[in-house]
This record gives C-alpha cells, sequence and structure tokens, in this order.
C-alpha cells in the first residue's frame, strides 16, 4: 500500500470519516457533500544515502459548507496526526508524523465551499 492509503485508512480509524465516501485519496472529487477531505502525496526531500528511511509529505485537503466545519476538521485532523510516533499504520512504520504547520484556510469554490489545507512531514521505513 502506498503512504497515501495508510495515512486515509488511519483518519478512518480515528473517526473522521470514511475512506471513499468522504475521505479521498489522490484527488478531490466534485461533489456537493458536507466536509470532505484528500490525502494527497507532495514528495519529500531526497532519501538519504546512508539510512533506509524515507521522509515523505504529504498534505490533507478540506473542502466544507462552511468555515467553523472546516476548520474543525483541520483541528481534528492535526490533533490525529501530529506526533504521531513509532507506529506502524497499515504497511507503513512511521518513526514520527508532524505537522508542517498549523495549516490554514485557503480560500472559497465557486460554490461558496471553504477549502483548507494542512501539510506532514515524516519518516517511514
Amino acid at each position: 500500500m502506498a503512504l497515501i492509503d495508510d495515512v486515509a485508512a488511519y483518519l478512518e480509524d480515528e473517526g473522521l470519516g470514511t475512506v471513499g465516501d468522504d475521505i479521498f485519496k489522490s484527488y478531490m472529487p466534485e461533489t456537493n457533500n458536507g466536509t470532505i477531505m484528500a490525502v494527497l502525496d507532495t514528495g519529500g526531500p531526497k532519501p538519504d544515502s546512508y539510512l533506509p528511511t524515507k521522509e515523505p509529505t504529504f498534505q490533507v485537503y478540506i473542502r466544507a459548507n462552511s468555515y467553523t466545519a472546516g476548520k474543525t476538521m483541520l483541528n481534528s485532523i492535526r490533533s490525529a496526526l501530529h506526533q504521531v510516533a513509532n507506529q506502524t499504520i497499515g504497511s507503513t512504520y512511521f518513526y514520527f508524523i508532524l505537522a508542517i504547520s498549523e495549516g490554514g484556510h485557503v480560500g472559497r469554490t465557486e460554490n461558496g465551499k471553504d477549502e483548507f489545507s494542512i501539510n506532514f512531514q515524516c519518516r517511514t521505513r
């Protein structure tokens, strides 16, 4: 499984949604549902030449019917993922997951939906 598969499943296990219904992997669908999110690969730095670890980054992008609903989901995602340490999630062992920033509001869609984004870095093997 890919890292985003494992992260999406973890968010589902944390009660933040259901993969395929309101948690999506690698894309944000056009939908009028309430609060939805997408877990997206965002690359990361080059691999270490000596250690058998990786340091990928990923983003969770949120679209909600209101600013309050989106901000609440952003805070829940940050709480669920920030400072996860020494844990196997799915097929990935995470030495750590850390929020790169607090995340925030990135604007509104043409349909008036509020969008939020938060980025994470991690070390895996």
